[in-house]
C-alpha cells in the first residue's frame, strides 16, 4: 500500500486548490424561493394593498429566478470544470493508480463528498476488492479507509455489491435506513450520514465500483449523478487501457523468460533472411554476444567464419534455405561456425511466419548436436568393425554347415539333419544381418556415393520385377506394374535396391492368388512410385516405426517370414540421398501402399529441400490398366 499511500500524498499537497469545495447544497433555497414565488401569486389576487406590495411580489419572484439560474451556472461551471480536470488527468503520463486517485479527488472535492473508495472486480473469483481511496483531510475519513483496506464484497453485499447486482448507480440519503452491515455501520461510525455507488463500465462489462460518502444528509441530484457517470465512463476507459496494456506486458515477459530460459539457439529472421532478434542461447553456441547478431544475414553469421578450406558455394543447402525464404518449413543437419572459425554440428530447423497468407518472416532454431553426432560416429565405427570382424568366420561356418547338411562329409541321421537345417538357417539370417549393416553403414557414412546418371524408371521397375519373379511364383503371387515411362536422374543400382526391397516384403506378407502392383505417378516436381499389396496391412501406430532399425510390424515376423528389421532403413537412406522421401499407407479394404517420391533432379545431400514438403508426393491412387509381367519374354 505504500505505493498509494505516497500517490495520496501528492494529490493532497498540489490538487485539492484546483477545484473548490462545495460547502452545502443550494436545494433547498432554491425549492424555499420557488414555493414563496408560488404561495404570492396564489394569493395577490385576493390581498389589495397597494402597488407597493406588488412591487413587493414581482421582486420576490424575481430573486427566486435568480437563485435558480445562479444554481444552474454553478452546476454547469463544476461540471465544465471537472471535465477540464478529468481531460487534464488522462492527458499526463502518470500512473493508472495515481490517476484513478486523482479522478476520486475531483469527484469528492466537486460533489461535496468526503470519502471515495475504488473497489475492483475480480472475475476469476467473483467479488469485489478494496483498491484505492482518497479522503477529506481528517481522521475520520483516515480511519474509514484504512478499515476499508483488505475488504472482499460479493454481489448484493454493502452499496458496492448492490450497485454490481443492480449495474447502476445507488443513492442512499440516510445510512441509517439500511440494513445492518460492517461496512456501512463502519461509515455511520465515523460520522457519515449520505452514500452513493456507481459502476464503473466499458460497454456492458463492469470493472470496478465507485463509493462516496459525506457527513451530512445529500438528496440524490441527477445533474450531479450524472456528472459522476461520465466521470465513471472516462475512468473505465482508461482502467480497460492500462489492463489491456498489463496483459500484453506480462505476456512479453513470459515470452522473454521463455525464449531466455531455451537450451537452443532461436533467431528470428526478416523476409529477406536478416536477424531481426535472438535468444541469449543463440550468442553463446556461436561464441558472440546477442547485440552483435542483430541485422546480420543468418547465412553469413553461421557460415562466413568457415576457413578457406570449408568455405561453402551457391548450392550450400543453408543459403538456399535462407536467402530466398520459402513458405514450407526446412529441417536438417549442418555444421556452423563460430565467431572465431571453431566449427560444431547442429539440427536446424527453420519455420516461416505468415499473416493472411503474406510470408513476414521466419523462425530459426538449432541446437548443437556435436556430442550425440560424435557418439553415433564411434557406434557406427563399432558396429562396422564388429561386423567385418565376424562375417569372416560366419562365411565359414555356413559353409562348414551347408557341407554337413547337403551329405558332402558322410550320411547324418535325420536327426542331426534337421538339427544341421536349423544351424544353418540361423547362420544365413546372420550372415544376412551382417551384410545389411555394412550395408547400411556405407551409405550412411558416405563411403559409398551415388552414381547419379539418367535413367528410365520403368526399366528400374522391370529389372526388380524379374529378380523377384521367381520368389513371387513360389508364393502363388502375381506382380504387376505401370508401363509409364518417366526418366529421373539416379543411381539404377540404389534404386534396383530399394525397389527389390519393398516388393520383397510385398510378396512376404502377401496371401496366395492375391497382386502386388507396382505404379509411376509423375507430377510437375518428380515421380511417385507406389508398391501396392493386398497383405494384413500396417498398424497406424507403425506406418512411421517400421522404418527404423530393426523395427518389424510384429517380433514374430523375423522367425516366421524371415529378414533383418533393416530392409525399410536402408531403403529410407537410399530414397533420402536422392533427395526423395518414403512412406507407408493403409489400403481402404486391405493390404497396405508404399509410396516414394523422387524428385527428377536430385538435391546435394543434406540440403533442406529433402524435406520442405512433408505431403509431397500424396494423393489417391488411380489405377491404370495394368501390364500383367511374368519375365522378360
Amino acid at each position: 500500500m505504500s505505493e498509494r499511500a505516497e500517490a495520496i500524498r501528492t494529490i493532497r499537497g498540489g490538487y485539492s486548490a484546483r477545484v473548490p469545495r462545495r460547502g452545502s447544497s443550494f436545494i433547498s433555497p432554491i425549492l424555499a424561493g420557488l414555493a414563496l414565488a408560488v404561495v404570492l401569486g396564489v394569493l395577490a389576487p385576493h390581498i389589495s394593498q397597494g402597488p407597493g406590495f406588488n412591487e413587493i411580489l414581482i421582486f420576490a419572484a424575481g430573486a427566486a429566478a435568480a437563485v435558480l439560474v445562479l444554481r444552474l451556472l454553478v452546476q454547469r461551471e463544476r461540471r465544465v470544470a471537472l471535465q477540464l480536470v478529468m481531460s487534464e488527468i488522462v492527458g499526463e503520463n502518470t500512473s493508472p493508480e495515481i490517476a484513478a486517485m486523482r479522478i476520486l479527488e475531483a469527484l469528492c472535492v466537486s460533489q461535496g463528498w468526503d470519502v471515495a473508495l475504488r473497489w475492483e472486480l475480480n472475475s476469476d473469483e467473483n467479488r469485489l476488492e478494496f483498491c484505492s481511496a482518497w479522503g477529506a483531510p481528517g481522521r475520520r475519513t483516515e480511519t474509514l479507509i484504512q478499515e476499508s483496506m483488505g475488504l472482499k464484497l460479493t454481489s448484493g453485499d454493502e452499496l458496492p455489491g448492490r450497485a454490481w447486482q443492480d449495474g447502476r448507480a445507488v443513492w442512499i440519503a440516510d445510512l441509517g435506513s439500511l440494513p445492518a452491515s460492517p461496512h456501512t455501520r463502519a461509515a455511520q461510525r465515523h460520522g457519515m450520514v449520505s452514500g452513493c455507488a456507481v459502476p464503473v463500465r466499458v460497454g456492458n462489462n463492469i470493472l470496478a465500483i465507485l463509493e462516496f460518502y459525506c457527513h451530512y444528509g445529500l438528496r440524490e441530484n441527477r445533474e450531479a449523478m450524472a456528472a459522476v457517470e461520465t466521470v465513471a465512463a472516462s475512468l473505465g476507459q482508461m482502467l480497460a487501457r492500462s489492463h489491456e496494456r498489463d496483459r500484453a506486458e506480462k505476456l512479453y515477459r513470459e515470452q522473454e523468460i521463455l525464449l531466455n530460459s531455451v537450451a537452443d539457439g532461436i533467431c528470428g529472421l526478416s523476409p529477406d533472411g536478416f536477424i531481426s532478434f535472438a535468444n541469449p542461447a543463440a550468442a553463446n553456441l556461436l561464441g558472440t554476444d546477442q547485440a552483435s547478431l542483430i541485422g546480420k544475414p543468418i547465412h553469413d553469421l553461421l557460415h562466413g567464419a568457415a576457413p578457406d578450406a570449408n568455405r561453402c558455394g551457391e548450392d550450400c543447402a543453408l543459403l538456399r534455405a535462407t536467402g530466398k525464404l520459402r513458405r514450407m518449413a526446412t529441417a536438417g543437419e549442418d555444421s556452423f561456425f563460430r565467431v572465431d572459425g571453431e566449427s560444431f554440428r547442429v539440427d536446424y530447423t527453420l519455420t516461416p511466419i505468415l499473416d493472411h497468407g503474406r510470408l513476414t518472416g521466419s523462425v530459426f532454431s538449432f541446437r548443437d548436436i556435436s556430442q550425440r553426432y560424435a557418439l553415433d560416429r564411434l557406434k557406427d565405427e563399432f558396429v562396422s568393425t564388429v561386423s567385418h570382424e565376424l562375417r569372416t568366420p560366419l562365411t565359414a561356418i555356413r559353409g562348414a554347415l551347408g557341407l554337413l547338411s547337403s551329405g558332402s562329409l558322410g550320411h547324418v541321421n535325420e536327426k542331426s539333419a534337421n538339427l544341421l537345417r536349423i544351424a544353418l538357417s540361423n547362420s544365413e539370417r546372420l550372415v544376412r544381418l551382417i551384410n545389411d549393416i555394412l550395408d547400411l553403414e556405407r551409405i550412411q557414412s558416405g563411403r559409398e556415393p551415388l552414381n547419379f546418371r539418367p535413367v528410365q524408371l520403368a526399366e528400374i521397375v522391370r529389372q526388380a520385377i524379374d529378380g523377384m519373379q521367381p520368389v513371387a511364383d513360389q508364393a502363388g503371387v502375381q506382380l504387376i506394374h505401370d508401363p509409364t515411362q518417366v526418366e529421373i536422374a539416379a543411381d539404377p543400382d540404389r534404386l534396383l535396391q530399394v525397389l527389390t526391397n519393398l516388393l520383397s516384403n510385398a510378396i512376404k506378407f502377401s496371401p496366395q492368388n492375391s497382386t502386388v502392383s507396382v505404379l509411376l505417378r509423375p507430377d510437375v516436381s518428380g515421380v511417385t512410385i507406389a508398391v501396392i499389396d493386398a497383405g494384413r496391412g500396417i498398424p497406424a501406430d507403425k506406418l512411421e516405426v517400421i522404418f527404423g532399425r530393426f523395427q518389424q510390424v510384429d517380433a514374430s515376423d523375423s522367425r516366421q517370414k524371415g529378414g533383418t528389421g533393416l530392409g525399410l532403413a536402408i531403403c529410407r537412406t537410399i530414397v533420402q540421398q536422392h533427395s526423395g522421401r518414403i512412406w507407408a499407407e493403409r489400403n481402404a479394404v486391405r493390404g497396405s501402399t508404399f509410396r516414394v517420391f523422387l524428385p527428377y533432379q536430385p538435391l546435394p545431400v543434406g540440403s533442406p529441400d529433402l524435406v520442405i514438403d512433408q505431403e509431397m508426393g500424396r494423393g489417391p491412387v488411380r489405377l491404370p490398366a495394368p501390364v500383367a509381367y511374368r519375365g522378360r519374354g
